[in-house]
């Protein structure tokens, strides 16, 4: 009788592995390459998709962003207005500029039933050989007797050039006031012999200027003391003095 042999079988993977592999009808199989499936996505992918896992990361993003940007545009603008500023103080220490200058031409009274008015027309003289300067609103004028208010005026605002010379009427309401007697009186007589002594004072705000730089600010107080021949037609002033104060 032939021996058996009792040995177990030995499991060959070689010879699984050399034959095809079946599959169940119906199914489909895909190879795709190993650089495909490995491959990093282009970086405008990658924050695209970033986007929109984080929808708040990104609008917080562009808040800071404008926030950032308005910020810039404000400081730009500080500095610039600094600077001007700092050029403006500079020119202004160089150049020095001369108070302006005051001069009584005339005066003429304008009667009605309840008041006096008066034009009193005013020679103003910038003395500076560069710097101009802008009269600003606001300027008040004063017209007294004996330190007695009887008018009171508004100066006009206008700008004036280096070097200028220039004339204007300031137009002055009457006060609701019984005048002095001499004034009545010499408004009344065509005699040249009745002299008023009279004051004038003018506060006004000035602003100086190169071309079309502003350098500064300040306050002229203005007081002409003047004295007529007569209130009459044809009045004449006899002598005046005018002195110009910068306010500090």
């Amino acid at each position: 009788m032939a021996e058996r042999d009792s040995s177990p079988s030995v499991h060959d993977p070689s010879s699984q592995q050399s034959q095809p592999a079946s599959f169940a009808s119906g199914t489909y199989v895909v190879q795709v390459p190993k650089d495909q499936i490995y491959r990093v996505p282009p970086p405008e992918n990658a924050i695209i998709a970033e986007r929109h896992r984080n929808p708040l990361r990104s609008n917080n993003n562009k808040k800071k962003s404008s926030c950032s940007c308005c910020l810039c545009v404000f400081i730009i603008v500080i500095v610039v207005i600094l600077i001007i500023g700092i050029i403006a103080g500079i020119l202004y220490v160089l150049f020095n500029p001369k108070d302006p200058t005051f001069h009584v031409e005339g005066i003429a009274v304008k009667n009605s039933h309840s008041r006096t008015d008066y034009g009193i027309t005013i020679t103003a003289k910038n003395p500076n050989t560069i710097v101009g300067i802008y009269y600003k609103e606001g300027a008040v004028a004063t017209l007294s007797f004996k330190q007695r208010e009887i008018a009171k005026g508004k100066y006009p605002t206008f700008y004036q050039d280096h070097k200028n010379s220039t004339v204007f009427v300031i137009d002055f309401r009457g006060s609701n006031v019984v005048l002095p007697k001499k004034i009545e009186k010499s408004m009344k007589t065509q005699k040249p012999k009745v002299h008023v002594n009279l004051s004038l004072k003018m506060d006004v705000p000035i602003r100086w200027r190169i071309g079309s730089l502003n350098t500064g600010s300040t306050e002229f107080v203005v007081a002409c003391d003047f004295t007529v021949d007569k209130l009459a037609k044809d009045t004449r002033i006899v002598s005046q003095t005018c002195h110009t104060k910068r306010q500090v």
